[in-house]
């Protein structure tokens, strides 16, 4: 064997010697690197599987929190429209009512005006009757030439109404 080793040109002491070098460098490694690479790596390998698990959680927690801010912003918006109708409820009750008061206080205006003018009619009437009841005593006055009493002007005065009711109340 070892002309095959000098025909190849292979030296056995260096190639022993090569051979415990590399045994000698691979046990210092596997004691003081490999090990604490091992462990640094599996540490890391944790961390990132417990990143992950955060990130999983956090996208969960964003998506129940993205449903919670749904669900107020629609609780809101429905809170908001029934808040506007019944103020435009309430608007409209409050303009029918204003409406009813003020067509009350037309009403009451409106007869208060009919009832002045009802008295006004009468007034003017019996004014009218009293000036056509004296002018119709001084008409027969002028009419008899002589002085009346009151008796018969009271009777002048009714028939003189009598006959106007007559004429005037066909009209």
């Amino acid at each position: 064997m070892s002309e095959l080793f000098s025909n190849l040109g292979i030296n056995g002491k260096l190639l022993f010697a090569q051979a415990a070098n590399f045994l000698l460098v691979l046990w210092l490694l596997n004691r003081f690197v490999f090990k604490k690479l091992i462990i640094h790596l599996e540490k890391r390998r944790e961390r990132i599987a417990q990143g992950l698990e955060l990130t999983e959680k956090a996208e969960r927690e964003m998506g129940r929190i993205e449903d919670a801010r749904h669900r107020e912003l629609e609780a809101g918006r429905l809170a908001g429209e029934k808040v506007l109708a019944e103020a435009r409820n309430v608007s409209a009750a409050k303009g029918k009512e204003a409406f009813a008061l003020v067509r009350a206080e037309a009403e009451k205006i409106l007869a208060k005006a009919k009832t002045d003018a009802e008295k006004g009619k009468m007034d003017s009437i019996r004014l009218a009757q009293a000036e056509i009841k004296n002018l119709a005593v001084l008409m027969a006055e002028k009419l008899l030439s002589r002085s009346t009493t009151k008796e018969d002007q009271d009777k002048a005065a009714r028939e003189v109404l009598s006959y106007l009711d007559k004429n005037y109340a066909a009209k």
